[in-house]
């Protein structure tokens, strides 16, 4: 789809408790699915129900269940299957199947709070999509350092209004998320596809800011998962680099938290993943275009000895 064939659109329906859809894609990860049900149903009421859960297994070893302790409740939750790689292609199946006209999106390693919905309900619709506020649940140093550094908190623009979104927690509106063909599901991993949305979404309406809208991440996989994380994220910005030409090259940067010193240490870790994985990434895409070129060269040379013959 060409983005600049899409009309922006005006003032959106205002967001009501009973339009929401909540969608957790998972992947090998059952106890995140009871932890993120169980703080759901310890801090939401019949009252505070949104109009479904959505859960969809994207191809874990072991498929996901849904406990029946939750299944039994007043709400309806659906278990869904995506067979194709990655977050993005499970968020797209559950937003599909999603009846509600909002999109709650979380992520399987997240905790619900009281203002996790709640906090949304302010909203008078002005948006197409809302960025929520991902705060660090554990009081370890690694977690502490997300938060401080607001990895999870997408820049702003001059407008003051964030310029892409992170999928943590963010509510879009489904007319918009459908009007933009959903994520790209070209993005096989957790990295990147998020921000392709954001930027996509931000050409048919404006996104804004929702910090009274809290949910907590768990970050329980120490300094081996944060090396994974942002590499895999420093391949996501290459790619979305690739796609919408925007400068994603990642630059050293200082601890916003300099006081507490692994802070220090950390900081010049993430940078050097994210280079790492941004450079990864591009090998590969040279690599995938250096063997189109091939194979069409190849194509074209049988063409013309075809012909000569």
């Amino acid at each position: 789809m060409n983005l600049l064939d899409l009309n922006r659109m005006g003032s959106c329906s205002k967001v009501t408790l009973d339009e929401i859809s909540i969608i957790i894609p998972v992947k090998d990860n059952q106890q995140g699915v009871n932890h993120f049900l169980d703080s759901f149903f310890q801090t939401h009421q019949l009252k505070d129900f949104p109009r479904e859960i959505i859960v969809v297994d994207n191809n874990s070893a072991i498929p996901v269940f849904i406990p029946e302790e939750y299944a039994k409740r007043s709400i309806t939750i659906q278990l869904l299957t995506c067979d194709k790689p990655g977050p993005a292609s499970a968020r797209n199946v559950g937003a599909k199947h999603a009846k509600g006209k909002w999109l709650l999106f979380v992520d399987s390693d997240c905790i619900s709070t009281e203002s996790m919905i709640k906090g949304y309900l302010t909203e008078e619709g002005s948006a197409v999509g809302y960025q929520g506020f991902v705060a660090a649940l554990g009081n370890d140093y690694v977690s502490k350092y997300y938060e401080s550094q607001q990895i999870h908190k997408p820049p702003s623009e001059a407008s003051g209004l964030p310029n892409h979104i992170i999928t943590a927690n963010v509510l879009i509106l489904k007319e918009a998320f459908n009007k933009i063909n959903g994520f790209d599901e070209t993005f096989n991993l957790a990295g990147g596809e998020d921000i392709d949305l954001g930027l996509r979404l931000s050409k048919v309406g404006e996104l804004a800011y929702t910090p009274g809208s809290v949910i907590l991440h768990e970050f329980n996989d120490g300094l081996t998962g944060f090396v994974k994380r942002f590499i895999r994220y420093g391949r996501g910005n290459r790619l979305v680099r690739e796609f919408h030409k925007v400068s994603l090259v990642p630059l050293p940067s200082t601890a916003k938290k300099k006081s507490v010193l692994i802070n220090n240490f950390l900081v010049i870790l993430q940078w050097l993943c994210l280079l790492s994985g941004y450079t990864l990434e591009g090998i590969k895409l040279l690599r995938r275009s250096s063997s189109i070129v091939k194979d069409h060269s190849k194509t074209a040379l049988n063409a013309n000895q075809t012909i000569n013959e």
